[in-house]
């Protein structure tokens, strides 16, 4: 078993406690209003990675209910709680280190902390694939956890469940979005949720993909 089906094994498992904790957050909001602003397209298309319980696209549906939005979790829980909690967007379950295989390209991609389950070699596939989902022009949005890359390991609840996190430096986080041909447009570092499991410094990042 991979690290990261570790962890997804681990938000299935409690895919209901996470949505009854962290559903309706309003903490990065302001993140994704930048980026429903910069998405200028009427009727445009949105892939939300790695999405949850569904709390980025309910954000989407509901400031710009013009847009077309599907939501992919590797999660079978999480995805079947989104479509219950946003209903009028799509969901599916898919692995967001298949892209290409949705068949598809899309206006903007939003991917808030899915980026910190992945390995460095999937990392450098993800962007890969992001590259040639994403339209010319089209607007990326990531939230990460910061953190040196030393950090990275198995992290264990009292319950003794398991997750593997990989963090990374801001530095490697702006190298991996510009080397997939995309524009920076907004940084911002905040610290985490007040609820959140561990005390990190998260980084907002929205960029245009180049034409």
């Amino acid at each position: 078993m991979d690290n990261c089906q570790i962890s997804v094994n681990t938000f299935d498992k409690l895919a209901d406690t996470y949505a009854q904790k962290y559903f309706g957050s309003t903490a990065y909001d302001s993140g994704y209003r930048i980026f429903c602003t910069e998405l200028v397209n009427q009727g445009g298309s949105v892939l939300d990675v790695a999405c949850g319980p569904g709390n980025v696209a309910a954000f989407l549906v509901r400031e710009r209910p013009d847009l077309e939005v599907t939501g992919i979790d590797l999660a079978p829980r999480m995805v079947q709680l989104a479509k219950t909690l946003v209903p009028t967007a799509n969901f599916l379950v898919n692995d967001c280190r298949h892209l290409t295989a949705l068949g598809r390209v899309y206006d903007g991609i939003t991917f808030a902390f899915g980026l910190n389950y992945l390995s460095q070699e999937d990392v450098e596939d993800v962007f890969e694939s992001i590259s040639q989902v994403l339209v010319a022009n089209g607007v990326f949005y990531l939230s990460v956890m910061l953190g040196s890359v030393e950090k990275s390991g198995i992290q264990t609840s009292s319950s003794g469940n398991q997750v593997y996190i990989y963090y990374r430096p801001r530095q490697e986080i702006e190298r991996l979005v510009k080397n997939a041909s995309m524009e920076l447009i907004h940084l911002e570092e905040i610290a985490s949720p007040s609820n959140a499991p561990t005390a990190t410094t998260d980084l907002v990042l929205i960029a245009r993909r180049a034409n």
